[in-house]
């Protein structure tokens, strides 16, 4: 029978929690130097892979190899993110109407960018789908959004009691018009008028959450309003 003298692990992953080799030593303490334990072995695997598993990273123990000498060596397969496409799909349909590279795949990750897609307030569905990729070990991430509708027209009426002479009396009437994703870029517009029997009330509002070409992401809003009538 063979001593465990070594126990090594190639194809050690490059992410944001490397699993480095002290961390392999801590859950090999007291192999080296004593027979082979098969069981001591097998735990040492389920530690490396609850390891990815508590990660959210897609990697697990693939292979063991047990070499003369005592030397354990185990083989280490992740699934790094090969490309990342965005689809657009139609709101009624369903089908695709349009369309960080080599990093380990992170479902954690991938979560968090899911969330900030979608507090964008653009789209009404977001989800990101792997897919296998041309190359061994690597995984294509399809991201597919559904888009929000971005504009849309508003307009009321109503009476008011204080004013009670004229053909149209205490007569009120309101439009509004917003667009939330102007020119593609996530710019706001929102426009809207009150006009009564006496004075008008007219207000433009505009947003830019980042100015094109900056890269200190610097916004601007613009707010243009005014009132025409005896009472302005």
């Amino acid at each position: 029978m063979s001593t465990g003298s070594l126990i090594a692990v190639t194809s050690l992953p490059v992410c944001l929690w490397p699993l480095t080799r002290g961390m392999v030593s801590d859950w090999c303490f007291n192999c080296a130097g004593k027979v082979v334990n098969l069981k001591r072995l097998d735990e040492v695997i389920n530690s490396i892979n609850g390891w990815y598993m508590e990660c959210g990273l897609f990697g697990l123990v693939s292979g063991v190899d047990i070499f003369s000498g005592g030397i354990i060596r185990l083989q280490v397969a992740e699934a790094e993110v090969n490309n990342i496409s965005i689809r657009f799909l139609d709101r009624k349909t369903g089908e695709p109407t349009k369309r960080k590279k080599g990093q380990v795949y992170s479902m954690l990750q991938g979560k968090r960018d899911v969330d900030t897609v979608s507090t964008m307030g653009l789209m009404t569905d977001v989800s990101i789908i792997p897919q296998p990729a041309g190359d061994a070990g690597k995984v294509d991430l399809v991201m597919n959004v559904v888009e929000r509708p971005s504009g849309g027209f508003s307009a009321g009426g109503g009476i008011s009691s204080w004013i009670t002479s004229g053909p149209l009396s205490g007569l009120i009437g309101s439009f509004a018009y917003s667009y939330r994703n102007l020119f593609g870029r996530n710019q706001k517009l929102n426009i809207s008028l009150k006009r009564g029997q006496i004075d008008s009330i007219f207000r433009i509002n505009y947003t830019d959450p980042w100015i094109e070409g900056d890269d200190k992401r610097t916004s601007r809003t613009i707010i243009i309003q005014g009132c025409m009538g005896h009472g302005c």
